[in-house]
């Protein structure tokens, strides 16, 4: 059977890059008319992405579930599709499929795409192409997928994230060759686990996994997409897009940096082309609240426990100051050589203040104090 789906998998992906739907239906189904409905949508949709690789492997980790439902030698399975679009990504990401294959007169065909019981396991989203008909907005670096009929909304985005790309790289030093930002109506696209605190967040720069091993029991992070939340779709701009392009940006160097620098660096980015776009009085009037309300009552470096906890909306706003602060007194090479230590971990007290001393010579106690003094820069 795994040698069947194997064949089946290497022709549907040789079909979308070669742009040839009847191979890509070929071993579907004759006789499940909606799944062949989808599947051709799917088929439209990748083509509109320009994928430059596209390949599906059968995920042998994973145990064939029998599927009686249709034919005694049906089996559902877990697939890894790797896909890469040409342009955005530097190397093809995965994503989890379920597809059930069985034998109709001695040749294997695909069934069905939603049997595998385990499917609620493989993620709690959906790819935009699964999404119905999509429209694709193109400017270099940057790939906008909308719903079909938007696409006056993806010309929008494109050219805001083009605006905030500049300021990204200019102040992480690194950014993506390209990245996708996905605007979907709809609410299949978000993962509910993506929050903000205790709602649901106006965008997420999602990481994108690829195969590590050649069995793919083991997955390394090569970059990250945009995942707009389809209720901010419309209003989303070059600031919201600034904030997670930087996380896309600095992803990579690994997950254990405390939560106080990955979000208040992410948000001294995004003031800072806020600055740039007009918005100065608004900035000052927050940073000054900020230092008369927040920061005198800072005990701690805001971390993972207290993040929410403790400062409420205000965590983002905090964190910025931190980090502001640390750009002004040490320098922006030296608060993204510390982001760069931290972010390689382990994350743990011990560590977090060895690193400190190491790149800005202070405790964090002596730092939190330093804080308390601080006025805004120059």
């Amino acid at each position: 059977m795994l040698a069947g789906a194997g064949a089946i998998l290497k022709t549907r992906a040789s079909a979308v890059l070669s742009g040839h739907l009847s191979q890509y239906l070929q071993y579907v189904d004759p006789a499940n008319r909606k799944l062949r409905q989808r599947d051709q949508q799917v088929f439209a949709n990748l083509r509109k992405l320009g994928l430059s690789r596209l390949s599906y492997q059968v995920d042998a980790n994973w145990a064939p579930e029998v599927q009686t439902q249709h034919g005694p030698s049906a089996r559902a399975v877990r697939v890894l599709m790797l896909v890469q679009i040409a342009g955005i990504d530097s190397t093809p990401r995965a994503t989890a499929l379920g597809y059930t294959f069985a034998e109709r007169d001695g040749h294997w065909l695909l069934v069905d795409d939603d049997d595998l019981a385990a499917e609620a396991d493989l993620k709690a989203y959906r790819e935009p192409w699964d999404l119905g008909a999509i429209e694709v907005a193109r400017r270099p670096g940057v790939l906008v997928i909308v719903p079909a009929g938007e696409r006056r909304n993806g010309e929008r985005l494109a050219r805001e994230s083009q605006s905030a790309i500049p300021m990204v790289r200019s102040i992480t030093r690194r950014a993506q060759a390209g990245i996708a930002v996905i605007a979907m109506a709809d609410s299949r696209s978000m993962d509910p686990e993506w929050r903000t605190g205790g709602h649901p967040a106006a965008a997420v720069a999602a990481q994108n996994y690829a195969p590590a091993n050649p069995e793919a029991s083991e997955f390394k992070v090569t970059g990250s997409r945009v995942v707009i939340n389809p209720d901010q779709r419309t209003q989303a701009g070059r600031l919201l897009l600034a904030h997670e392009f930087t996380h896309a940006a600095m992803e990579p160097l690994g997950g254990r940096a405390p939560i106080w620098l990955v979000e208040g660096f992410a948000r001294y980015v995004e003031n800072r082309l806020a600055a740039q776009s007009g918005y100065q009085r608004e900035l000052a009037d927050e940073r000054r609240e900020l230092l008369r309300e927040k920061i005198p009552a800072l005990v701690v470096l805001p971390i993972d426990g207290v993040f929410h906890g403790d400062y409420d909306e205000d965590s983002y706003g905090v964190s910025w100051i931190i980090v502001e602060y640390l750009v002004t007194t040490y320098g922006q090479a030296a608060v993204n050589s510390l982001y760069a230590d931290l972010a390689r971990g382990p994350d743990a007290p011990g560590v977090r203040e060895q690193v400190l001393r190491k790149h800005l010579k202070v405790s964090e106690t002596a730092l939190v104090a330093a804080l308390k003094k601080y006025d805004g820069p120059a």
